[in-house]
């Protein structure tokens, strides 16, 4: 009798043993950087779909013990690779919302929607659109977080950022590019400490985060006045 229940266990195994347990991305994509990492994965359609993270974006795979696919999934006309990324995204962006409220270098607007501008003290984009946030946070009823993401290709951003944090300035300081000269323990650890939790969220500016999860790249005016009802 031990026997058979030995067996039928046995079998019970193999016959619910799942594709992605079979799946072996080191084998199929050796070339991977180690900076990227699985971070979530699935079975769908017979395949294990992984969700993989590098530098703040997300891209998926889909492979069998024996293969893996690399690009977009698409059912009956939409993206089921791009629904699961928002998916992920919008979880790893609520589990930091507190952060995010705390890393803020200055608050605008008292609306009961939230917005996180994350913005480079000298990106062109983020300057061209910053009143159009200013403007759709009046009409709409947002309250926009502003959070220092200088980037390394402007040398005097990450100071100018500091320097705005140590001075306490306003989102009004800010249309005017009045970012003073200051430098202070407070400035400097909010910026690293910024530069650290959004690493793991985005990768360029301007990149506006809602509290819902959803993410708007990039200064499009037309697009973030839809997406800021």
């Amino acid at each position: 009798m031990r026997k058979w229940l030995f067996i039928g266990s046995l079998m019970g195994s193999f016959a619910f043993a799942g594709v992605c347990d079979e799946v072996d991305l080191s084998k199929h994509l050796p070339f991977l950087p180690e900076t990227v990492k699985v971070v979530e994965k699935r079975e769908v359609y017979s395949l294990c779909e992984m969700v993989l993270k590098d530098r703040g974006g997300y891209f998926t795979v889909y492979g069998t013990r024996d293969y893996v696919i690399v690009g977009n999934l698409i059912s009956k006309g939409r993206s089921v690779s791009n629904e699961r990324v928002m998916e992920v995204q919008a979880k790893a962006i609520k589990e930091k919302l507190s952060d995010l409220r705390a890393l803020a270098a200055t608050v605008y607007g008292s609306g009961q929607k939230e917005v996180f501008f994350v913005s480079d003290p000298d990106c062109p984009y983020c300057n061209g659109i910053k009143r159009k946030v200013k403007e759709l946070a009046d009409k709409n009823g947002y309250k926009v977080y502003l959070l220092w993401f200088p980037l390394p290709i402007h040398p005097k951003a990450k100071e100018k950022a500091i320097s705005f944090v140590c001075e306490k300035r306003t989102y009004e300081d800010y249309l005017a590019d009045a970012y003073g000269k200051s430098v202070c323990s407070e400035g400097v650890s909010k910026v690293e400490k910024a530069l650290e939790v959004l690493s793991g969220l985005v990768n360029a500016t301007p990149t506006f985060i809602f509290s819902d999860g959803r993410v708007v790249v990039g200064g499009n005016p037309k697009l973030l006045e839809e997406e800021m009802k």
